[in-house]
């Protein structure tokens, strides 16, 4: 015996209350902020994966100065793109982590937007860089200039 015996059975157990906007399709600013924050959340993702892949591409080629203190010391150490890569897995999971947590919140939209912020800035430094770097004169200079913090992955 089946439990949805009719068509108007199905009909009355598919329709929803149009009265609610949660019921009707309708988002509300909260859900449609936490959206947003998915979207950029993404972003984030993307932008620091391509980071990453640039980073150890720089490493293992013609080298380069790391601005992150706790990246370079790594490098330093270990000599492994593995532990970089680690370290920015590690990094970016806890960011997108917390900020999926907190979807809800406008700071946590604000600080989101921050985030594709910073790492889109980081990308128009990084195609600065590579353009600047073309040269073999120039990057001969560039690595007899700051010998000390060098960095080259083998």
């Amino acid at each position: 015996m089946s439990i949805l015996k009719t068509s108007a059975d199905w009909r009355r157990r598919l329709d929803v209350d149009r009265s609610c906007p949660a019921c009707s399709g309708e988002r509300g600013p909260v859900e449609r902020r936490a959206r947003r924050v998915l979207v950029l959340l993404a972003a984030v993702i993307v932008l620091s994966v391509a980071d990453l892949v640039v980073t150890i591409g720089h490493l293992q080629t013609v080298g380069l100065i790391e601005a992150n203190p706790i990246a370079a010391w790594l490098i330093r150490t270990t000599e492994s793109p593995w532990v970089l890569s680690a370290y920015k897995c590690l990094t970016v999971g806890v960011c997108i982590a917390l900020l999926y947590r907190l979807r809800r919140y406008r700071e946590c939209e604000i600080a989101a937007w921050c985030a594709v912020g910073i790492l889109v800035a980081m990308s128009l430094l990084w195609h600065s860089y590579s353009m600047e770097m073309e040269s073999p004169l120039e990057l001969k200079m560039a690595q007899a200039a700051h010998e000390d913090i060098w960095l080259r992955l083998d």
